[in-house]
């Protein structure tokens, strides 16, 4: 259960306490952006609204802080869109793989009119939409053998998000899947319970996959939104401007980690950790074999939707 003190209440006379939760290593999106959320906040309410901030997994798994967020137990949230798809099914359109060309393409569906289209939908879900950022694109690391092609993800265990999408996606691939918990995951890649996983650059290597991973491939297959959030209820208690400021300070967080370029530092990083590094991959195989789900996703997001996100530039 989450600490009854976490219930947002007046911490002064003059001011109002609102909690954030996230979780996610340091130095990670997640952090970044809640940081800059913080400190965006302050300014612009003159120090009227204060945060009060729990990371690094001090409150348990992202699914935990989106729960919490959602009965209002947790005032606002920044967690992976691939955990929030689970809750708000429209927003996992980005998780239809190979769908996005680069950062910048991801960045202009999420920030215009499809983007705020999907952000109407976390209203019956309890929750509100301030802003989508950037977790980054997601590529496969295994202790096996290097991945070149569907063929090489043949029988491997593979840990994915708890996503219906990611599911299908490497069942699709070839891959034995295992949907679990991200603090669980180190522990299963040590034991040999997994034999991979697949997460964004920063995360493998703040999580130190290189020591119980050889094998890392940049297949770009997902590209990671992370949504920052608040509890409906509360939002709407909040008088117009205090809402403009929270929307203001958690669209300037979301360009942060828009802006950040976080994947060579910690390329180097696993390198010098002794993982083994493949960068370029000929993609058309794996689009060959997830041809198949293309009615599945056609069906789920609306085919003129995906069309129009590849379009869109």
């Amino acid at each position: 259960m989450i600490a009854a003190s976490l219930v947002s209440h007046p911490a002064a006379a003059s001011s109002r306490l609102i909690s954030l939760a996230f979780n996610s290593q340091s130095q990670a999106p997640q952090q970044f952006g809640s940081d800059e959320f913080r400190q965006k906040l302050l300014a612009l309410s003159g120090k009227r609204i204060v945060v009060d901030y729990r990371g690094n997994g001090a409150l348990g798994s992202e699914n935990t802080v989106l729960a919490a967020t959602r009965s209002g137990a947790v005032d606002m949230a920044v967690i992976s869109g691939g955990v929030v798809s689970s809750v708000v099914p429209e927003l996992g359109v980005f998780d239809v793989p190979f769908l996005f060309r680069d950062v910048a393409h991801a960045k202009a569906v999420a920030q215009g009119p499809i983007g705020s289209v999907i952000a109407t939908k976390f209203a019956d879900k309890g929750l509100t939409l301030l802003a989508l950022g950037k977790q980054g694109f997601r590529n496969i690391t295994n202790s096996r053998q290097p991945i070149r092609a569907p063929a090489d993800l043949k029988g491997l265990k593979i840990r994915v998000i708890p996503n219906e999408v990611y599911l299908m996606t490497f069942k699709a691939l070839g891959a034995e899947v295992v949907p679990m918990e991200f603090p669980l995951v180190y522990a299963a890649l040590k034991d040999g319970r997994l034999d991979g996983q697949e997460n964004p650059v920063p995360t493998i290597a703040n999580s130190r996959f290189y020591e119980v991973q050889k094998h890392l491939t940049l297949t770009g297959h997902f590209f990671a939104p992370i949504a920052f959030v608040a509890n409906r209820a509360m939002f709407e208690q909040l008088d117009p401007d205090d809402q403009a400021v929270l929307i203001a300070a958690a669209k300037a967080a979301a360009e942060v980690t828009w802006q950040a370029e976080l994947d060579a530092p910690r390329l180097e990083q696993v390198r010098k950790g002794g993982m083994e590094v493949i960068e370029k991959i000929d993609r058309q195989p794996f689009l060959d074999a997830l041809k198949p789900l293309d009615q599945e996703f056609e069906k789920r997001f609306g085919k003129d939707l995906i069309a129009a996100i590849r379009s869109t530039r």
